[in-house]
């Protein structure tokens, strides 16, 4: 792991000194379609909100920068493997939507990276069998290709494959993808969504020579959707829609409706749009869904168990490593990945990665979820 000065870059003090002295009307003036890091009055009025969240949490561990322009908005979604047998060699894998896809370590390092196109989104599921063996399916949406990229991790060796697929997508153009491992059925499916709203849902097979994939279902938002995540025991799908609030469908109906989730809209105060990643985990018994808030910096936890209702909400702080800004994807598990991380690890784009004074291209930062999880009392 390499550590970071607690310093904090000039640019984020100038900021955050604006932040401060910022006025309602200057608040409202700062609400426009623009994000952060295209307008330095909207970075300030999301550092500004930030500041009043008071559960605060510092990363441990991150990856080496991805390799781009040092301006570009290129990292984007992770994904964890937790490693059936040997937690340490658990891996994470980082998009890059500007080049391919990252595979590291539980340090950060880069292990593998794949060439395979502008990689928005990925997810991965473990117990695909394929070729007479069980391995981890990985899916990711390639908007060079508009379709979803499938790749497989052998546990034997914690080696990524390069791509076995391509599945054309019939969105106008792939952006948001989850992985879905149906129990009852032991089918697995890759959904993703498009920048109009539209929603696929493909499922995944394997005749131990050849992977096969079919288009099972579709539907669609209202607005842009992004980050979703699937629960495998339950069918429910939750759906991000950016300037909304998130959605839960049923994956088990033949024709699926779009129900809000409670409280996962502005009327929830540490909520402020846009909605980016979503995750889900357990933790005594109960199922919780975390969302990337882009507007204020944050996550706001739903407990999605029963009768859902949101729980509260986190930000990353600097501490050995800079913290966290315009986050748009992370991943979340409460499997040990050894170490630091063995009840479990929280991982997150970083939209503005500094090392000390000085800026870096984005990377992944990761908080044992040790740390999450007093929120939840």
């Amino acid at each position: 792991m390499h550590t970071r000065s607690t310093s904090t870059p000039l640019r984020k003090i100038i900021l955050l000194t604006l932040a401060l002295t910022l006025t309602p009307g200057m608040l409202l003036q700062a609400q426009s379609d623009a994000e952060a890091r295209e307008d330095s009055l909207k970075m300030a009025e999301a550092l500004h909100l930030q500041s009043q969240i008071t559960f605060q949490v510092t990363a441990t561990g991150e990856t080496r920068p991805v390799k781009t322009n040092l301006d570009d908005d290129a990292a984007d979604d992770p994904a964890i493997w937790v490693h059936p047998r040997r937690p340490g060699k658990s891996l994470i894998l980082g998009t890059n939507k500007k080049a391919g896809l990252y595979v590291y370590d539980m340090k950060g390092r880069i292990k593998q990276f794949m060439p395979t196109g502008r990689i928005n989104n990925v997810d991965v599921r473990n117990g695909f069998r394929h070729q007479g063996r069980e391995m981890a399916l990985v899916a990711a949406s390639n908007r060079t290709l508009n379709a979803i990229s499938l790749y497989l991790i052998d546990p034997r060796t914690g080696i990524m494959t390069d791509t076995v697929a391509n599945i054309p997508s019939g969105v106008d153009e792939v952006y948001g993808l989850c992985t879905y491992h149906n129990r009852q059925t032991n089918r697995f499916y890759a959904i993703v969504n498009g920048k109009n709203g539209v929603v696929e849902q493909w499922e995944i097979t394997s005749n131990d020579n050849d992977i096969t994939w079919s288009l099972t279902k579709q539907f669609a938002a209202n607005s842009q959707p992004e980050g979703m995540a699937a629960d495998d025991r339950t069918g429910l799908l939750y759906l991000g829609v950016e300037d909304e609030g998130i959605y839960v469908v049923n994956l088990n109906d033949p024709q699926p409706q779009l129900t809000l989730l409670p409280q996962s809209t502005s009327e929830t105060p540490a909520i402020r749009y846009d909605i980016e990643g979503l995750a889900l985990f357990n933790h005594a018994a109960h199922t919780y869904l975390v969302a990337s808030i882009q507007g204020n910096f944050s996550y706001a936890v739903f407990n999605v168990t029963g009768q859902p209702r949101y729980v509260g909400s986190f930000v990353v702080k600097p501490g050995c490593i800079d913290g966290i800004e315009e986050t748009d994807g992370l991943d979340i598990t409460t499997r040990s990945c050894g170490g630091k991380y063995k009840q479990g690890m929280f991982v997150a784009q970083d939209g503005f990665n500094t090392n000390g004074t000085k800026a870096e291209s984005q990377n992944f930062k990761m908080v044992p979820v040790s740390k999450i999880l007093p929120l939840l009392k």
